[in-house]
């Protein structure tokens, strides 16, 4: 539960927010300013990557992930405040610097809050409010499964190169405005029209007389015409619309989901973004659930039947038996995939996932992963002694909060891209998945180190113990 004392410090600090002089801009001026400054922002990150490449830089890597991600969300949030806040007409003009501090500081920090506060509200977290010294501290309920802080500093740097690996046809209707094959037609059309904005390279050298490298190509800003016309919805389902913030969607959406911007009677895009996204479907589904949740669970069941065709390839390539579907009585239980070789039984549980965007979403995929975990453990005394379970997803590898039931079962999280590992040696397969998490040695009860952030006027602190009684 939110209490009212900090529910009283996010009014106070919305209401700093909506009185911030920069919003005093013209709206069409100032969104235009902000995909400029997304824009010069993700080419500094682009340039810490390029040095990180050429010198092997890891310091430099982080800085470039930690720029990249913060630019995604501030600029994003202050596009949103724009739209919801900027004057329709007005000469005034904001300096450069002042939009600068606001997507680096407010929009990352605000960011934060909201993550707290969605996540206090199903017990994710308990948060404390201090008018007096306008502090707002977030408990995160401290050690959980002993190895806290090794798996959350291995996926720190993990994540952001990992990739959610939907089982999709081109066939399945995700909404009932487009198929999958479209969607993917669309950002193809998309990355013809992105590449072809982008005309100036950078270059890299180690030295004076050291070669020359092309690192990237430099990012524009770019109006994005109009599609053909069977792809339209795809792309309005794309763009951020002050009908979308008027419906209450600022909630909702990441520049993930929204990476294009209606500004006036165009539309606009960061070249770069589009050529990232274009890359990966990890967020095709995202956009559906969106969208249409209705038709998205109509067909969402599908994935999980190719996952368990994948599941029975896997195992047969090396020698199981296999059953899918298996029904078990007294009491009623369904295991998705069944294998036998041998003396041994292996228990697959199947989980299909969307990649999360917010500690809610986190919570709502782990929950159902930690229901596959308990399901599995259950039912492995069922049959022969010895027999090994395993949750199995499209692409998430567990967290701290999964792994501490892991290691409580022996029933691990692993991913479609694990089936050979597990087909081969499921008795070893439970310790490589231990060390590939982070998790080596005996538990040790290291708290994940302090932050702070400030926000209009507050200090927001993130500390990762129970909240005092």
């Amino acid at each position: 539960m939110v209490s009212a004392r900090v529910r009283a410090a996010e009014a106070d600090i919305d209401d700093t927010i909506c009185r911030l002089p920069v919003w005093k801009g013209r709206k069409s001026a100032l969104l235009r300013r902000l995909m400029n400054l997304w824009r010069d922002s993700l080419e500094l990150a682009y340039i810490r990557f390029g040095h990180a490449e050429m010198f092997q830089a890891n310091e430099s890597l982080e800085v470039a992930l930690a720029i990249e991600q913060h630019t995604n969300i501030g600029v994003f949030w202050c596009i949103k405040w724009a739209l919801e806040y900027a004057q329709t007409s007005s000469r005034w003009k904001p300096a450069d610097e002042e939009l600068i501090k606001v997507t680096s500081s407010e929009g990352v920090a605000y960011q934060a809050l909201v993550d707290a506060l969605k996540f206090a509200t199903i017990g994710g977290v308990e948060i404390d409010a201090d008018a007096g010294s306008r502090t707002i501290t977030v408990y995160e309920g401290g050690n959980v499964s002993g190895y806290d802080h090794a798996i959350v500093a291995h996926d720190h740097k993990s994540l952001p190169f990992h990739k959610q690996c939907p089982l999709i046809d081109d066939a399945d209707q995700l909404t009932r405005r487009w198929t999958a094959g479209q969607y993917r037609e669309y950002w193809q059309w998309l990355r013809k029209v992105a590449v072809s904005a982008e005309t100036e390279t950078i270059l890299f050298q180690t030295g004076p007389l050291a070669p020359r490298h092309e690192i990237f190509k430099r990012p524009v800003v770019l109006r994005v015409p109009d599609p053909p016309t069977h792809l339209t919805n795809i792309q309005e389902d794309l763009t951020l619309t002050q009908q979308k913030m008027d419906r209450g969607m600022k909630w909702k959406l990441s520049a993930y989901d929204c990476p294009l911007v209606k500004i006036g009677s165009n539309t606009y895009a960061i070249s770069s973004v589009l050529n990232a996204l274009a890359s990966a479907e990890d967020y095709m589904l995202r956009v559906a659930v969106l969208v249409d949740r209705d038709q998205y669970d109509k067909v969402s069941g599908l994935r999980e039947e190719r996952m368990v065709a994948q599941c029975e390839r896997a195992l047969r390539a090396f020698g199981w038996a296999v059953q899918p579907h298996v029904h078990l009585s007294d009491p009623p239980r369904e295991i998705d995939v069944y294998a036998g070789r041998g003396p041994q039984d292996l228990v697959i549980q199947l989980k299909s996932t969307l990649r999360p965007h917010s500690p809610w979403e986190v919570f709502k995929r782990d929950a159902d992963v930690l229901d596959g975990i308990n399901h599995t453990a259950e039912v492995l005394p069922r049959f022969r002694g010895g027999a090994l379970g395993f949750v199995i997803t499209d692409g998430y590898e567990g967290d701290y909060a999964t792994w501490n039931r892991s290691l409580e079962t022996t029933v691990p999280v692993a991913t479609l891209q694990d089936l050979e590992l597990i087909a081969r040696s499921p008795e070893g397969a439970f310790q490589m998945l231990k060390d590939r998490a982070g998790i080596k040695g005996m538990p040790v009860s290291k708290s994940v180190p302090e932050r702070k952030i400030e926000l209009c006027g507050w200090t927001i602190r993130l500390v990762d113990t129970p909240r005092p009684a």
